[in-house]
């Protein structure tokens, strides 16, 4: 059965040089910033999911897991007029989707097969944005935020934990700096791709064993070879997409049979 694990939940990413990790304690408290830090972390973006808003509940699993990961990246990309790497260094915190104390109702079934015609009814001007301007120029610096909250990305690791299965091949398109998996995926999965428009982005991403930065928007065909995955995944992604329906063609042809 073809499984196209796909969350229209993103982050898109441009190629850059090199990027280099510092990794910091990890927390498992998911203690509320104190202002100082809150303003110099650059992590603003999170603090409305750890201010109890959302009403935790009972623990998810993997409690053993620290709820958030937590690093200073350091990068250098392109040269200066003196021919000098600029350098951009930022903290990030990074949510693991476990010890959070949310809990989520049973998943209902949700038929998403449509029977579609042969030739799909939508028109050029149907994908059309309105900005049309270059996506490269606005993803040239890479952004190491989080485009949903904590919750979000909670669910999306448990539903996963839950249905991709250890020694699977997994492919992100569209990725960034997380992909949202469990923890173990890194050592439990046969491999786990990932392509994205920001090259920086990509090699933040510690969860990713290989990686490819492309611009879909430009050229819609994924450069593995085909049945290559058992899941692909795309999370807060497609509505940037303009060619959507030539890139899950290409996701298609992606899966491995079953």
């Amino acid at each position: 059965m073809t499984r196209l694990l796909y969350h229209v939940l993103t982050t898109a990413a441009a190629s850059t040089s090199a990027l280099s990790l510092t990794r910091t304690a990890s927390s498992k408290s998911g203690h509320l910033l104190s202002r100082s830090n809150f303003i110099s972390s650059a992590a603003s973006v999170m603090f409305f999911a750890s201010s109890g808003l959302a009403s935790p509940q009972a623990s998810c699993a993997a409690d053993e897991n620290p709820r958030y990961i937590e690093s200073e990246v350091l990068m250098k990309y392109g040269t200066d007029a003196s021919g000098n790497p600029r350098t951009r260094g930022t903290f990030v915190r990074r949510f693991t989707g476990d010890s959070t104390g949310y809990t989520f109702p049973p998943p209902r079934e949700v038929r998403l097969v449509k029977e579609w015609p042969q030739e799909a009814p939508f028109s050029k001007k149907d994908f059309l944005r309105a900005d049309e301007g270059d996506d490269e120029n606005f993803y040239t610096l890479p952004r190491l935020v989080y485009h949903i909250d904590e919750p979000a990305v909670a669910s999306l690791t448990q539903f996963y934990r839950a249905n991709i299965p250890a020694g699977s091949s997994i492919l992100d398109i569209c990725s960034s700096w997380v992909s949202h998996y469990p923890l173990e995926f890194k050592k439990n999965m046969k491999r786990i791709s990932g392509t994205g428009m920001n090259a920086l982005e990509l090699a933040a991403n510690d969860q990713l064993t290989d990686y490819q930065a492309r611009n879909l928007n430009v050229n819609p065909v994924l450069s593995y070879d085909d049945k290559s995955f058992d899941f692909v995944t795309c999370v807060v992604s497609i509505d940037y997409l303009i060619h959507p329906i030539e890139v899950m063609k290409e996701v298609s042809t992606s899966f491995i049979p079953t």
